[in-house]
């Protein structure tokens, strides 16, 4: 499929690069020169030299044989006139960054310019539901679900004292059904077997029913319930994870420097308290007590500062740590040095757009991991499916590959060998990156 991509910042670059992993036709548009002249080099793609709200530019892009358009420039209105010219030329799908509040309020009513934008995607809201998924699962890096939220997938590291350290994965008995799909160590994904033993600092990807989590079996503690929560920075992810925390009656305090703003967020918010002050006054940061919190959340634009005022959180007492990083390249360098949970607001988002994108005839879903890596897929089984009617030990599925799930009516069975796969069954597959087209394969007809 033609896939045109407006805007090579971060999120295009790396929507442009999964989707050329997986041999769609990319072209981008950027209106950057130099930008654009390095994306050409490092991805070997066409790269024209133009606005994406250009007739002229969408031509040369050849609109009219494209099925998909994402446009994710710095400007709303450019993204969105895109999508509608691209509509134009008969463009199947069209997704736009968006981050104007009124915009995506405006976006619910369908009408009008935005009936023809397939997907309004805003940066800040991603990012504060996807903080709102790890706070509630604190003891994972993620979480993702899975068949109508019945099955999760949880991304843990593991403690040295945990008492799965050091144990190869067929000794473990857990006490609950549950399949550890990969481990990743020291920056190297791999899909273990029963010999394989995991290793203190191992980050493992877990998938179980999501009633059966027993969390005390992996790490030897208990699930915590976080009370209280204190965000750094009151910019609108902030003011989106408040308002989410508040539903919950969790107690929200945040810290803003800019004293228009700090009036500005509370008069929106009921039950958060809004102080104006300085993050890296650790007086103030003791007074208003960050070490008593469950969760304390930097927010900042600035990676340094959500790094130093993580640490001073640390340094008195708050058991989990969040920070937003603008440089994605930085997240594991943020979390090997004390930091609980890094967060990039453009990879989230290049996420949440290649979910989306790759929606399709058996593809109920799917979901990048671990900066892409590897692949959550969620499947339906065609009737003349190759891995119909046959026993899951029978279907020799890659070595990088595993099947984690088994949805069948509405039901839900973490598979062992001896399970069988039927027609209709929706399946949930963990896969390397690289062997996502392969596994589609199983589910040709």
């Amino acid at each position: 499929m033609r896939v045109i991509i407006i805007g090579a910042g971060k999120i295009g670059y790396h929507v442009a690069e999964v989707l050329v992993q997986e041999n769609h036709d990319v072209v981008v548009i950027e209106n950057d020169e130099e930008r654009a002249k390095a994306l050409e080099e490092e991805l070997d793609i066409q790269v024209i030299y133009g606005s994406g709200s250009s007739v002229s530019s969408l031509q040369e892009a050849g609109v009219d044989e494209a099925g998909l358009l994402v446009a994710v420039t710095e400007s709303d209105e450019v993204n969105m006139i895109s999508c509608i010219l691209a509509k134009q030329y008969g463009v199947r799908k069209t997704v736009a960054r968006v981050r104007n509040p009124e915009y995506i309020a405006d976006e619910k009513n369908k009408e009008g310019l935005f009936a023809k934008i397939d997907l309004l995607i805003n940066p800040e809201l991603v990012t504060a539901r996807e903080i709102v998924k790890v706070i509630h699962f604190p003891e994972a890096l993620d979480v993702e679900y899975f068949a109508s939220g019945q099955v999760q997938l949880a991304e843990i590291r593991i403690p040295p004292e945990a008492p799965i350290a050091q144990k190869q994965l067929k000794e473990l008995g857990l006490g609950f059904p549950c399949i550890i799909a990969a481990i990743l160590r020291k920056e190297k994904m791999m899909i273990p077997h029963g010999n394989d033993i995991i290793q203190p600092n191992d980050i493992i990807f877990i998938m179980s029913r999501t009633r059966d989590f027993r969390v005390e079996q992996l790490l030897g503690s208990e699930k915590r319930k976080p009370q209280k929560v204190m965000i750094l920075g009151g910019d609108q992810i902030s003011y989106y994870l408040a308002k989410f925390l508040e539903k919950r009656r969790i107690a929200v305090k945040i810290i803003e420097k800019n004293y228009d703003r700090c009036t500005e967020i509370a008069d929106k918010l009921e039950n958060v308290l809004v102080l104006h002050g300085d993050g890296t006054d650790i007086d103030l940061l003791k007074e208003e007590g960050a070490g008593d919190t469950d969760v304390f959340v930097c927010l900042t634009d600035d990676d340094k500062l959500n790094l130093l005022v993580s640490l001073l959180a640390k340094h008195l007492g708050t058991k989990r740590t969040i920070a937003q990083v603008r440089r994605s390249d930085y997240i594991r360098l943020m979390e090997s040095v004390g930091i609980d949970v890094g967060v990039s607001p453009r990879l989230l988002t290049a996420n949440a757009i290649l979910r989306f994108v790759k929606k399709g005839r058996n593809i109920i879903s799917a979901t990048l991991l671990s900066e892409a890596r590897a692949e959550m897929l969620e499947l339906v089984v065609p009737g003349k499916a190759k891995i119909a009617n046959k026993m899951l030990k029978d279907i020799n599925l890659p070595q990088q590959a595993i099947i984690g799930s088994i949805n069948r009516n509405k039901q839900v069975i973490i598979p062992t060998g001896a399970d069988y796969i039927y027609p209709g069954d929706i399946l949930t597959v963990f896969c390397l990156a690289a062997y996502v087209n392969k596994i589609e394969e199983y589910f040709n007809r």
